[in-house]
């Protein structure tokens, strides 16, 4: 497996099929933006991603994507990640190394954290992103109305030395 963050337009494809096959509405409000390939496709072109491939047939294992939480020069020193591994990767330790990855990246852009946030309703992420260093910042109650019931949300963070 390699890492890159060359974003390849074969790769677009590969990681739209990834994100319609990991996200639902009980672990996403934003579907939406998975419904239209080509908003979704230049959408891709914009954001910095770390693209895990399996170097013996191009194929894309997962991504993580990573920007700063608005333009503000208070929040420079800050990242938001959102991560999707392809089912076929999960449990393999893909996630595990793009997130390594992307902690080793943090020192030489300045950042100071990294944040997340992750559904109550996905204990298993929760853990895996304990396991890396990240602790729970916040705990918000009835944060989204998905499927006629309310998900509580966790806001994490992973505090870069």
């Amino acid at each position: 497996m390699i890492i890159t963050e060359t974003l390849k337009e074969t790769y677009i494809p590969q990681l739209w099929a990834i994100d319609r096959a990991i996200w639902n509405p009980s672990n996403t409000p934003a579907l939406a933006q998975y419904e239209n390939y080509e908003h979704y496709a230049k959408s891709l072109r914009h954001q910095k991603l770390l693209i895990a491939i399996n170097e013996e047939n191009d194929q894309v294992l997962g991504a993580v994507s990573y920007h700063h939480p608005s333009p503000l020069p208070a929040h420079q020193r800050q990242w938001v990640l959102g991560i999707g591994i392809a089912p076929s990767a999960q449990g393999q330790g893909v996630g595990r190394a793009l997130m390594k990855h992307l902690i080793d990246l943090a020192p030489d852009d300045n950042i100071g954290k990294i944040s997340l946030r992750v559904f109550a309703t996905n204990p298993g992420a929760r853990h895996f992103y304990q396991q890396l260093g990240f602790q729970d910042e916040g705990f918000l109650q009835k944060e989204y109305w998905l499927n006629d019931q309310w998900v509580d949300e966790y806001a994490m963070a992973y505090y870069v030395n």
